[in-house]
């Protein structure tokens, strides 16, 4: 009689719940999960006293760190971690060797580069945080300053940041500038423009050399879809076409040697740019980041190399998340995310309130037909 009250209650609660508890098990293998990526970005060995990624023992990696607090950004899974992050690079905050992120970027010296300051701008418009009092610094001013007029040492051509030797640099400080809304960028896209193949493709280096390459022409359309007007349009588009037509069998995208967990993080975040159009690519592309993670959520640096790499795992959880460094933006203010990108994104987040409600419920449904039964 207790063992039919119970079965009974079950195929209640399955029939109750059944259309809005989503099975971990349905969607394990097919997008990675970005809860434990996450995790795995923020654990004591990785991120040193919760402030800063290591290039060396004792020695901080400020572009690491960056890129690791964009991803903490994308994802809103450990917003009080970003928080910390964000404030020591703010205030200041010194590493073992006593640098700060102003020896990164060579910010007021001749040594500036323009690409890194950008990238710390970004961090601070994508946080919330004003760009032009970040750090001790006006980055957009500095950002302006290191626009190039003419060639010179340091400078290879108008239009290009001091001291940025990739696309990479010149595309953060594009992004930087426009989502400052700066008139002075516009130097600064016409020349990440003129890098653009005929193919759609963008290079790596600055000045252009070696051939075409999917993590620099990711980063490139991110950039260019913020500039106003029909021709960095149809630059997106054909940027956006060539990433596309790198995709492997696997799902993945290459960079020079094999497919790439950065790269396919990067391809991913540009293809959203269209998702309309590459719903499908997209899929095949977290079906392949899925196949690379770990079970202590970090991912291979390349396919075919086991170990969990920290410099891929954060480019990895960052453009599964699926947003534009362009369109990127959170509330640190608010005491919980509204909506999380790791959500909407299909991470394998298991239901844990809701599963834990439903047994109680379970139970005590079944003592109640029990209980009727026997009165």
């Amino acid at each position: 009689m207790a063992r039919r009250a119970v079965a009974s209650a079950a195929l209640l609660m399955a029939a109750f719940f059944g259309s809005s508890v989503p099975s971990a098990a349905a969607s394990q293998g097919t997008t990675p999960n970005l809860i434990t990526g996450s995790a795995y970005l923020v654990t004591p060995g990785n991120l040193i006293g919760g402030h800063y990624y290591e290039s060396f023992p004792g020695t901080a990696d400020w572009g690491l760190t960056l890129d690791g607090a964009l991803a903490l950004a994308a994802t809103r899974d450990n917003d009080s971690v970003l928080r910390g992050i964000v404030a020591y690079l703010n205030d200041g905050g010194k590493d073992p060797s006593g640098t700060t992120v102003n020896e990164w970027t060579g910010i007021g010296t001749s040594n500036a580069s323009g690409g890194a300051i950008g990238k710390e701008a970004l961090l601070a418009e994508v946080t919330g945080g004003d760009p032009r009092r970040f750090g001790g610094h006006d980055l957009i001013a500095a950002l302006d300053a290191s626009i190039c007029t003419r060639v010179s040492t340091g400078c290879p051509a108008a239009g290009s940041y001091l001291n940025s030797t990739s696309v990479f640099d010149q595309s953060f400080g594009v992004i930087a500038q426009l989502r400052a809304g700066q008139a002075s960028a516009a130097a600064p896209v016409a020349y990440l423009e003129s890098l653009q193949s005929a193919n759609g493709s963008f290079p790596s280096l600055i000045p252009p050399s070696g051939g075409p390459d999917v993590d620099s022409t990711a980063m490139a359309v991110m950039a260019l879809a913020l500039a106003p007007g029909p021709h960095a349009a149809a630059d997106v588009a054909a940027g956006i076409a060539w990433i596309a037509s790198r995709q492997e069998h696997n799902g993945g995208f290459p960079d020079a040697n094999a497919e790439s967990i950065n790269s396919t993080g990067l391809a991913i975040q540009a293809l959203t740019l269209q998702a309309g159009a590459h719903r499908s690519q997209i899929g095949a592309a977290l079906a392949f980041l899925a196949g690379q993670q770990h079970s202590n959520g970090g991912f291979n640096a390349d396919a075919g190399q086991p170990g969990s790499n920290l410099r891929a795992s954060t480019q990895a959880v960052g453009g599964a998340a699926g947003t534009s460094f362009g369109t990127l933006r959170i509330d640190l203010t608010s005491a919980a995310p509204a909506a999380s990108h790791s959500r909407q994104s299909g991470s394998t987040r298991a239901p844990a309130l809701v599963l834990a409600v439903a047994a109680v419920a379970i139970v005590a449904l079944a003592l109640l037909l029990v209980l009727r039964r026997r009165s």
